[in-house]
């Protein structure tokens, strides 16, 4: 009869002592993948950026002239400005909001942060022609500057850049998606953007 205990109390032992080192062993594969995917999610705190190069002449061209006068005595002035512009579609992945949960094996993605559209222009004179009586004034040049630069914005093709960063935010959120699928992890993605990246990653 003893021998039966002893063997029923080791038999127990052996099967407590077996679930507890399995137990701290998912514990550990659990924490370990946890860092892995919070690694990878650091590598992504970067800049998103989508850009084309612009670039045009504007001209500007008016005349001076005595009422009644014109045809004889007219005095012109002229300015060609080269116009060129950068402009940026970015997502700063920095301002992105993920929180792991290790118990659960699952990834919240709570926030994505919103597109921004930046334009740098860069204008320059490119050639300058006026009369002695007729001359350009600072204020002017500023103002014809001003209308080069909104005439050459017209013709960026916003959408085709928004696309263009858009699609990399995509590419760069899938990674996590495909981090879940090796480590079996699930993801609630709380964001607008939910549906499109399931769709491609799922």
């Amino acid at each position: 009869m003893k021998k039966t205990v002893y063997i029923i109390a080791g038999i127990l032992f052996g099967a407590l002592l077996t679930y507890f080192i399995m137990k701290q062993f998912q514990t550990n594969s659990s924490t370990n993948e946890s860092h892995v995917i919070a690694y990878e999610i650091q590598k992504m705190n970067k800049m998103i950026v989508a850009e084309q190069m612009f670039s045009d002449v504007y001209s500007h061209k008016s005349s001076s002239y005595v009422p009644g006068l014109k045809d004889y005595f007219s005095f012109d002035k002229k300015v060609l400005f080269l116009v060129n512009v950068k402009v940026q579609a970015t997502y700063d992945l920095k301002k992105l909001e993920v929180e792991l949960d290790e118990e659960n094996k699952t990834i919240y993605i709570q926030k994505v942060p919103e597109m921004e559209l930046e334009i740098f222009p860069d204008v320059s004179i490119y050639d300058l022609d006026q009369s002695r009586f007729n001359t350009f004034e600072k204020d002017e040049l500023n103002e014809i500057k001003k209308r080069a630069i909104e005439h050459i914005e017209k013709s960026i093709d916003q959408k085709k850049l928004e696309d263009q960063a858009h699609q990399q935010l995509i590419e760069n959120l899938g990674e996590l998606y495909q981090l879940a699928k090796i480590y079996d992890w699930k993801i609630i993605d709380k964001t607008a953007l939910a549906k499109e990246l399931e769709l491609k990653f799922n």
